[in-house]
């Protein structure tokens, strides 16, 4: 395994980690106030004799404990979404790509027009509409999202109908579902997991901006774009508030965009002969 493999894996292993066992490796409960140790800086020791590791905030609470509970909710937006907006997208471009010329020009154009709008804009305009909260964020993603697995799952459609064992499965009676499921779907996969291990990365940047705007969780919530958002006011005085949450979400950012390369070297054989 590559090194981008191996620190993609690894920074995926401890986002994992941090979100299953939150509860138990977390050093207090996240919305746990001090306000007598309100901002106090890393290491430094509180009234209780507690000892902040990555300081606190200004109501007191656990930065590390905060970020540890954020991982979950990164995660969770980060699956939910590129999972919806992939089965919404792959589906469109089957449709495209194996049901005939209307179905075709109807998914293109409706993939244009999403594309054509600027990500930022529409998924402030959605989530305005929807509200604030977890689900209404991978919500908003998928609706925003899926036309680029659309258009990859189409292309690859093109190129799928032409093969000979696909006209080999048509002429030979296997019905439409079991050659999608069976055979064409398998065929896909490679591709559409890379485009989806950097749709990853995506999500976390766009939840963690959403948050920061005030449009993502709640606020009582632990989120690393929340943490930014509380603590940017803060930054001359308190640079843990913004500086440690803002590593999370670039380091969660780099493991998965790591993780799509090492996906693409491997699944891709036309590279691999290259690097051979």
């Amino acid at each position: 395994m590559s090194s981008k493999g191996v620190i993609g894996f690894a920074i995926l292993a401890a986002m994992l980690a941090a979100a299953l066992l939150a509860r138990w490796i977390a050093p207090t409960d996240p919305n746990e106030q001090d306000i007598l140790n309100g901002l106090a800086a890393p290491f430094s020791r509180g009234e209780t004799g507690n000892v902040a590791i990555l300081g606190t905030d200004r109501l007191g609470q656990d930065v590390l404990s905060r970020i540890i509970y954020g991982a979950r909710v990164s995660l969770i937006v980060a699956f939910g979404a590129v999972g919806l907006s992939a089965v919404i997208g792959i589906a469109a471009g089957c449709v495209a790509g194996f049901m005939g010329r209307v179905a075709q020009s109807l998914v293109l154009t409706a993939t244009d027009i999403v594309l054509s709008i600027p990500f930022v804009l529409l998924a402030l305009a959605l989530i305005s509409a929807l509200g604030a909260g977890i689900v209404n964020v991978i919500v908003a993603f998928a609706m925003v999202r899926w036309a680029q697995f659309a258009r990859i799952t189409y292309a690859l459609a093109l190129e799928i109908r032409e093969r000979e064992w696909f006209q080999a499965c048509r002429a030979g009676g296997i019905g439409f579902g079991r050659t999608m499921l069976v055979h064409v779907l398998p065929n896909m996969s490679g591709p559409l997991l890379v485009v989806a291990s950097l749709e990853l990365a995506y999500a976390i940047l766009m939840e963690s901006g959403l948050s920061f705007l005030g449009l993502g969780v709640p606020p009582e919530v632990p989120s690393w774009g929340g943490m930014l958002q509380e603590g940017r006011n803060e930054m001359e005085t308190a640079w843990w508030l913004t500086t440690l949450p803002g590593t999370a979400i670039m380091l969660a950012a780099i493991g998965f965009n790591f993780l799509g390369d090492w996906l693409r070297d491997r699944l891709d054989p036309g590279l691999q002969q290259v690097l051979r």
